[in-house]
């Protein structure tokens, strides 16, 4: 099945892979403040301790974001990929589900482990979003899916358009 994630609009998705945290040491400070500090081994120690092989996993949707029925891309790249060959392959080594995100800047996620033929691909409702503002800062249920090399392959990745 089919999996979707949002990358900035500068990327090298096509060249290296979708990249894990662990691998995109400029993109830690977004846990800094969660962490309690700017060190490297210190935010992966903390990603890590919410739950086992966080700083290697990728978060990802069951489908694209959508407004008044069109993909909302949000500045930048949508990929998709299919979970289903990424576990065949051997790359996968854990899912998590999103079940709370954090409010206000506060570390107050839950995640619970599944196994991926429990992802739920329930369409999302997005009839209630007016706005690209409102939808994108909306909780929806999401998948953190934990790579026993912290990246996808390119090979395995689609450019959504």
């Amino acid at each position: 099945m089919k999996l979707y994630h949002y990358t900035p609009l500068e990327n090298t998705c096509l060249e290296k892979g979708l990249l894990s945290v662990s691998l995109l040491p400029e993109c830690l400070s977004h846990y800094a403040s969660r962490a309690g500090s700017e060190d490297y081994t210190a935010i992966i120690k903390w990603l890590d301790s919410t739950f086992e092989g966080r700083s290697r996993s990728v978060s990802c949707f069951t489908e694209p974001l959508k407004l008044n029925g069109e993909i909302v891309v949000n500045g930048g790249h949508l990929f998709s990929f299919d979970i289903d060959e990424l576990v065949k392959d051997g790359f996968v080594e854990s899912v998590y589900q999103k079940i709370k995100s954090g409010e206000s800047g506060k570390a107050t996620e839950a995640f619970k482990k599944i196994e991926p033929s429990e992802i739920d691909y329930t369409p999302f409702d997005f009839s209630q979003y007016k706005t690209e503002y409102e939808l994108t800062h909306a909780f929806f249920r999401h998948y953190m899916i934990v790579l026993k090399n912290g990246f996808i392959p390119p090979k395995y990745l689609t450019q959504e358009k």
